[in-house]
């Protein structure tokens, strides 16, 4: 049996098993351009990678996903410690409501 090393997207933190072409972070299938194979921090194409979906906590454009429930997060929801949305942090760490 051959096993597939998972480690976690430099991005967003969610499972990837490949990485990025140009700078070797690891980067999920949503962070990974198809065309060029670099990660949407270092892809020069003028494709679009992924598009994370409005923040959950107040409808602004997401800047990322929560690690916990998966929703969109904008940067003024997201904890910088645990990578969570202000609902799924436990860290105790004040962040905007």
């Amino acid at each position: 049996m051959i096993s597939t090393l998972t480690f976690a997207c430099h991005i967003c933190s969610e499972t990837s098993t490949e990485i990025c072409l140009y700078c070797t972070k690891d980067a999920c299938a949503n962070h990974r351009c198809q065309k060029c194979g670099r990660c949407s921090d270092c892809c020069t194409c003028e494709v679009a990678v992924a598009v994370a979906p409005a923040c959950q906590v107040c409808g602004e454009p997401g800047l990322d996903h929560c690690a916990e429930c998966k929703n969109g997060i904008c940067a003024n929801h997201r904890c910088l410690t645990c990578l969570r949305c202000s609902d799924c942090c436990e860290c105790g760490v004040p962040l905007d409501q």
